[in-house]
């Protein structure tokens, strides 16, 4: 049931954060190896197309100043999620129709390297009530093949029906997500994703089949299949780069975001920016529905370098 996993999550969390215990110091450790090509194709899945100015940095490994999208650092990080989740060992199965990503944050501690192997720590760190279901707060650590920290990713997962068990609804541990200024946005960029978009993300390692299968995303309650959360999230973040940052990923920092409404593949990602220093707060809409999509969101870099080329649009 609902409430024995919630049960088998808490135990988790008391051995993880026991010190006293022969496994409390216990992560979930994997590693990932990867070349230019996967974050190439990581590129083209948010988006990245040869129709916009700078893009040839994210998509063509022998440029003098080729990158990979900061982004891309939640691929490594997620395999070790699912891997994890679909183990066993957390103590109990993961309904795929019953878990949804509430938020993420990301922060890079040097840039991402444009191939090689990484090594993944990952650790429940905390477990809320939030009555209709229950939030995991979980932490990835990615480091490099010099066991230097490369990024930090905190993945929020709520499990639907699970809530209810008593637990606490705040966490010190969870990064927060930070509402935008009440003033017109200072910049706007939009984009209009493809039918085969989510087709194309999924290729990057999420196979979950609310993306693809229709009859998977009817039963979850969706008219068809979806976009990823973290598909639209790299829409955004580029966008952000491409105004603040002139698409120089050396300059992002961290990002935190809220995934509160689905995005449909085919449908247009309009991100409102506002700026504040070095930190850029921003939401992410869809014309189509009126909905906002991204909430609580921002960017931090460690400077700001205006895009006057192609303002309001990332093409």
């Amino acid at each position: 049931t609902q409430t024995d996993q919630v049960s088998h999550i808490l135990d988790s969390i008391r051995k993880i954060n026991n010190k006293d215990e022969e496994k409390g110091n216990e992560v979930f450790t994997q590693t990932y190896s990867y070349t230019s090509n996967q974050a190439i194709l990581y590129a083209l899945a948010v988006g990245c197309s040869l129709r916009q100015p700078n893009s040839l940095r994210f998509l063509y490994e022998n440029h003098e100043q080729f990158s990979v999208l900061p982004t891309f650092a939640v691929i490594p990080c997620q395999s070790l999620s699912m891997s994890v989740m679909s183990s066993g060992k957390l103590g109990f199965d993961i309904d795929l129709l019953r878990i949804l990503h509430g938020e993420q944050y990301v922060e890079l501690f040097q840039p991402l390297p444009t191939s090689g192997t990484v090594t993944l720590k990952g650790k429940i760190v905390d477990v809320l009530d939030k009555g209709s279901g229950a939030s995991i707060v979980y932490d990835v650590e990615m480091f490099d093949e010099n066991e230097k920290l490369i990024a930090l990713n905190q993945f929020v997962i709520f499990s639907v029906g699970s809530g209810g068990f008593g637990g606490k609804k705040t966490s010190e541990h969870q990064r927060p997500s930070l509402p935008a200024p009440k003033r017109k946005p200072d910049q706007i960029c939009r984009e209009t994703t493809t039918i085969d978009q989510a087709a194309l993300y999924r290729l990057t390692g999420d196979s979950n089949p609310l993306h693809i299968d229709p009859s998977f995303a009817t039963a979850a309650g969706f008219s068809r299949p979806i976009l990823h959360g973290l598909c639209s999230f790299g829409y955004a973040t580029r966008h952000v780069l491409h105004t603040y940052a002139n698409d120089d990923s050396r300059l992002f920092k961290a990002i935190k975001v809220r995934f509160t409404k689905p995005v449909e593949p085919g449908q247009t990602i309009e991100t409102h920016m506002w700026r504040e220093g070095n930190r850029i707060f921003f939401e992410a809409k869809v014309p189509e529905s009126n909905q906002t999509v991204l909430t609580g969101g921002y960017v931090d870099l460690h400077d700001v370098v205006l895009n006057t080329t192609t303002p309001g649009t990332a093409e």
